[in-house]
């Protein structure tokens, strides 16, 4: 039985207490921290009210309040809290003088050590890990920051905001200090410290009102070559901000700091981003395409925040993807507008469909604004952030971008400075878009169902054709999953076209919008007069609404829309339906070949349009669906033979292709060496090329995959291996080891080499994986290490569901020692286990078995509280 305790949001009662200000000095040793904190507190009403604050490894000092130090009577610590029980009904300034330990920090929250170099991560909790405060979202203050230390061990000391100061001691020359000043308030979870031995790079930014913001990039040294991708980035973030939404960088400087252990990607800290070193150390020859664009939308991300997140946060932990899911828009918005928002769309749909809805259909799915939680960590997920931002895009698609944007001005305008809700940010932005809530063109309250329900809402449809007078009727009917959800109504905007069925035919009509805001609802379509034949309708286009949808259209009305749809996803979508189908029907063994041929016949035709025009998209109708997907086909998930058989797939295309993918090849050559992003589909389409060859057992890409690991791309590097990875060949041996010559010094790169051999098919077993665990540039503490060895033998199909059962209680062993060092990393890795109730019978024993070994465990609350909705 549980004795967790969980955090209601019925239960939000507001701060009884303004703290408009807060002093923090930071005196640096070789072997603690202390801590002064000096808070300005005004109570919000003239009754008397406990003063509590959380603490939690922090070992107390002194505590005064107006220069006056409290007895021991007048103050207790209960748990991780410090209560103050009469404290003064009028302003008054608490002084607290405490000591911390972040030298034996190992959970990566709080005040830690990486490197050497001491860092911060507060988001949600780890402030109360630095010194007492209230530590929640909806406390606001102005900071300065004091920082000493030894200036040999610690020549660099960074905080938030802007540098006030900076001197050695004058009673102690091999000591020094800096003060930096923020000028805007923020929660303490935006609060951050670097202190060490770092290099600076540094450029400029020019704002559209003519003011020059500093842009300084921290980094170890001889990383020093690795920045100038992420000052590009933010300098494109920068200039796309003020030109779209009108906002401008508030502060004289913009620093960012490269870490190595660190849990997230990157923090969003007021002034002074902190990074994961994978996503701010980049160039051409040590991350693929992919990453450099991955990079620069997470600089944009968490330089959006500076609005969207800082200037307006959160009122509490429950509205966490007001700012997450806003920001995750912005940031697909900003990828779309400088690349191919087609391409951008479909990469969001794929990682949707693969990791998002398979939450939603699991033990840990929530709602985007959640009721309750144990442990708030826990909730830094897809649904949040992925879903979360899907909400927003149909928002602008219900409002169009005008009227959204007046909205979004609107809560910028009411909330700067301030934490809000959920709701604040849906009523500014009717109001913004319209006088009136009532003029809305939708039904608010409907439409907030998408934040309090969890799951995907199912839409059925069908078609009535009516030949005599050319309209076709569509119905649409909408369900969510759960008897709680029965009556529950959405508002679902479906984008649609509709085609004649004739060659080249252009749209009857063509990206109107049907809103489905009724448990049933039609759609009449009025053809021109005179049509005979049924046309071919393309719904959901752009993907316009989250949801899965089942139709009555038919497989020849998919092979029309995979060859002739206007609309990127929609055409992606259709080929991707297609090849789920044939994966399916095999594993059925109620193979379709009817339907093979004619899809390898309409993939030879896209060959023929797009391998000059359009090669990214070409790459991309070419892969077949992620593994997630295919698992949710079937109620009983047999993973070993749907990977089996996805394999025999692709080998499958691979020879039926064959000759078309070898004079591709050789027209590709030319143009892969281009500087990114310039070249990057001709790579792209390479390495999906590649693959299929090998599969299809051609001896030639074998020698030319060896060859290219040294090539100047790390996307065509990476391509080679990818495209060897499932054969059991010697070049597959052989490329794996000269990459890892290659790359050995550099952590970053290594780790896609820990993932790449973790995930590749190995006769040694799980041998492998504990040869990797205990390879010497192995790092325990580093959760990028820790993924990409766990995580690739994760995606080890036949390891890791191996029918013994061995594969599931390996991953339970490790995944307790990772616990005792890094809960949170702990806690997100065990949810691998969440689906175990769908397998076959024999994967779902071993699994259970698993998950019960986890939970008899001396494990963190994190961790626990994912484990126990598992075994829900």
């Amino acid at each position: 039985m549980s004795t967790q305790k969980s955090i209601k949001l019925s239960d939000y009662v507001e701060y009884p207490y303004i703290i408009p200000s807060i002093y923090l000095d930071f005196d640096i040793f070789t072997d603690h921290v202390v801590v002064q904190s000096s808070m300005i507190i005004k109570p919000k009403c003239r009754e008397s009210s406990k003063l509590i604050l959380q603490g939690d490894k922090i070992k107390l000092l002194s505590i005064a309040i107006n220069g006056d130090e409290l007895k021991l009577e007048e103050y207790s610590i209960s748990g991780k809290e410090l209560i103050v029980d009469t404290p003064p009904l009028s302003e008054f300034e608490l002084k607290i003088i405490s000591q911390i330990d972040p030298f034996r920090n190992t959970s990566l929250e709080g005040l830690y050590l990486s490197s050497g170099m001491l860092t911060t991560q507060c988001e949600a909790q780890g402030f109360r890990s630095i010194c007492y405060h209230p530590d929640r979202p909806d406390v606001l203050s102005k900071y300065t920051v004091r920082i000493e230390a030894d200036r040999t061990l610690y020549p660099v000391l960074l905080s938030n905001g802007n540098n006030k100061y900076s001197s050695n001691l004058k009673n102690n020359n091999h000591r020094h200090e800096i003060i930096w000043e923020d000028p805007y308030p923020k929660p303490c979870y935006l609060f951050a410290l670097v202190a060490g031995k770092l290099n600076l790079v540094s450029d400029q930014y020019l704002t559209n009102t003519g003011r020059l913001i500093d842009i300084k990039i921290y980094v170890e040294s001889g990383d020093e070559k690795y920045t100038q991708h992420a000052i590009n980035s933010l300098k494109k973030a920068m200039k796309w901000d003020e030109d779209t939404y009108g906002l401008e960088y508030d502060l004289n400087e913009y620093k960012i700091v490269a870490v190595r252990h660190f849990n997230m990607g990157a923090m969003e800290n007021k002034g002074l981003n902190i990074f994961n070193s994978k996503l701010v150390l980049a160039d051409k020859k040590t991350a693929t395409d992919d990453e450099l664009e991955r990079i620069e939308s997470v600089i944009a991300h968490e330089y959006f925040h500076n609005w969207t997140g800082n200037r307006i946060t959160c009122r509490d932990w429950f509205q966490l993807s007001l700012k997450e899911g806003l920001t995750v828009f912005r940031d697909q918005s900003f990828t779309s507008d400088l690349h191919s928002a087609g391409l951008k769309r479909i990469e969001d749909v794929s990682f949707l469909r693969n990791f998002q809805f398979a939450e939603d259909k699991g033990p840990t799915a929530h709602a985007v604004k959640p009721k309750e939680y144990v442990a708030i960590d826990n909730f830094y997920t897809t649904t949040i952030y992925e879903k979360g931002a899907e909400l927003i895009r149909m928002l602008e698609l219900l409002l169009g971008k005008e009227k959204f944007f007046r909205g979004i001005n609107l809560y910028i305008k009411i909330f700067d400075g301030k934490a809000a809700t959920t709701e604040d940010f849906i009523n500014s932005l009717i109001k913004g878009a319209y006088s009136d809530q009532k003029d809305s063109p939708f039904d608010v309250r409907k439409f907030l169902n998408w934040y309090y329900k969890s799951g995907t809402p199912k839409v059925h449809v069908n078609q009535l054709w009516d030949s005599k007078n050319s309209i076709l009727t569509v119905s649409f009917e909408q369900k969510i999953e759960g008897e709680t959800n029965k009556n529950i109504e959405m508002v679902i905007p479906i984008l649609y076209s509709c085609y004649r069925r004739e060659k080249g035919a252009k749209p009857i009509t063509e990206d109107n919008l049907f809103v489905l805001d009724k448990k049933k609802k039609n759609l009449v379509i009025n053809t021109p007069k005179g049509e005979r034949e049924e046309p071919v309708l393309s719904i959901f286009r752009r993907f316009s609404s989250p949801v899965i949808w089942e139709t009555d259209l038919s497989i020849d009305d998919y092979l029309f829309l995979f060859l002739n749809d206007n609309d990127y996803f929609s055409r992606w979508d259709s080929g991707q339906l297609l090849m789920r189908e044939i994966i399916k029907t095999r594993l059925c063994n109620k193979a379709n070949y009817l339907l093979e041929d004619k899809f390898i016949y309409a993939i030879k035709k896209s060959i023929k349009s797009l391998e000059i025009n359009d090669p990214s998209f070409l790459a991309t109708l070419l892969t077949s669906p992620g593994f997630a997907e295919l698992e949710s086909l079937f109620e009983k998930v047999d993973p070993i033979n749907i990977y089996r058989e996805s394999l025999k797939f692709q080998v499958f295309i691979g020879n039926k292709i064959f000759q078309e993918l070898i004079i591709l090849c050789k027209n590709l050559i030319v143009n892969i060496n281009h500087e990114w992003p310039m070249g990057k589909g001709e790579r792209k389409l390479l390495g999906t090329i590649w693959s299929y060859l090998a599969l299809a057992g051609d001896i030639n890409v074998y020698k030319n995959c060896v060859d290219s690991i040294s090539h100047s791309s790390m996307t065509i590097a990476r391509a080679a291996l990818a495209a060897l990875k499932p054969l059991d060949i010697s070049e597959t041996e052989e490329a794996s080891n000269l990459f890892y010559e290659l790359w050995k010094e550099n952590p970053v790169v290594l780790d896609s080499w820990f993932a790449y051999e973790a995930s590749r098919p190995n006769k040694k077993g799980i041998d492998v994986i504990e040869q990797l665990l205990s390879h010497p540039k192995f790092d325990w503490k580093a959760p990028n290490a820790i993924r990409a060895v766990l995580g690739g033998f994760t995606k080890n199909i036949e390891l890791f569901h191996s029918l013994d059962g061995q594969g599931y209680l390996f991953m339970a062993d490790k995944l307790i020692e990772v616990d005792k060092i890094n809960p949170i990393t702990a806690s997100r890795m065990v949810k691998i286990f969440s689906k175990w109730k769908t397998y076959v019978d024999k994967n779902k024993e071993g699994m259970y078995t698993s998950i019960l070994k986890i939970n008899k465990s001396n494990i963190s609350s994190n961790t626990r509280e994912v484990v126990e909705l598992i075994l829900k």
